[in-house]
């Protein structure tokens, strides 16, 4: 895997680093995890329907742009495991691109304990749906 993963963090957001970046604003950093998380749940769908049809070119570009938005937001095993996305979509490994799809899914269900109540039901409802 991506040697850009950091180790010595296994939370599943680097939240020091986040509000580093945004200036130290709590209440902005829950409110582009929202963003991220709508987000994410749209890419996610769209990352199941490119696997089903070995859509290489559109599982390297979801990857890509999960890659970026986990990064700008510090969410470590996210940003590792969708940057491992875009190179199977890039080396049309299928195989690769159906485990790391189950990888990302449990990463993003850690990133729930960042977040409100209310928005964690929400994901747990969408994603049910998504199974």
């Amino acid at each position: 895997m991506s040697n850009m993963y950091n180790l010595k963090n296994t939370e599943p957001i680097d939240k020091e680093s986040a509000l580093e970046r945004i200036g130290g604003d709590e209440a902005f950093l829950l409110e582009l995890l929202d963003i991220y998380v709508e987000d994410f749940l749209e890419k996610y769908e769209s990352l199941q329907q490119a696997i089903a049809a070995y859509d290489f070119k559109n599982i390297q570009e979801i990857g890509h742009s999960l890659k970026g938005a986990s990064g700008n937001l510090s969410l470590n095993g996210l940003h590792e495991t969708a940057y491992s996305i875009e190179l199977s979509g890039k080396d049309k490994n299928i195989e690769q691109a159906k485990s790391l799809f189950v990888r990302l899914r449990e990463e993003f269900i850690h990133l729930k304990d960042f977040l409100s109540p209310e928005k964690r039901a929400d994901i747990e409802q969408k994603l049910s749906r998504m199974k």
